[in-house]
């Protein structure tokens, strides 16, 4: 049986040894400090932060809330960061690497730490969609827990 617990930790200890440079590259994109700054802040993350979490770790480089906006939205749209809505009123940035594919959060109901799921569950719900003519089929599943620190 598959423990899910360890799987869970091995994900969320995960490193990304990506050159950031490399990164911008391969996607066609010219090497900013911004752009550089932002993506090894969200690959050191280990979870999804908010644009004001983004903003008090871009220590050491200038910039303006526009440029941030602007850079946070092309890494997005070049599949750099994955945008994600964990219905708190605000989108949240994680680091998109091929380790965390489609995923899904567990957040903790009292100190609101997000733990990463490295599976999807829904994918048989899918199928059987797909199945009943169903296209363009998106999904979006977290769960609210107390996390072991909390209880």
């Amino acid at each position: 049986m598959l423990n899910w617990a360890n799987l869970i930790v091995e994900v969320n200890m995960h490193t990304h040894h990506d050159n950031v440079r490399d990164i911008l590259h391969q996607k066609g994109l010219k090497s900013t400090p911004l752009r550089e700054k932002l993506i090894s802040v969200l690959k050191k993350a280990g979870s999804p932060l908010s644009v004001e979490e983004i903003g008090q770790k871009l220590k050491g480089i200038e910039y303006d809330q526009a440029s941030l906006f602007r850079t946070l939205k092309k890494l997005s749209e070049s599949q750099v960061l994955s945008v994600v809505n964990l219905g708190e009123g605000f989108l949240r940035y994680e680091y998109l690497c091929l380790t965390h594919d489609h995923h899904h959060h567990v957040i903790c109901t009292k100190c609101k730490s997000i733990t990463v799921l490295p599976f999807c569950i829904p994918k048989e719900f899918e199928a059987f969609l797909k199945k009943k003519g169903f296209q363009n089929i998106s999904h979006r599943l977290d769960f609210q827990a107390l996390c072991s620190d909390c209880s």
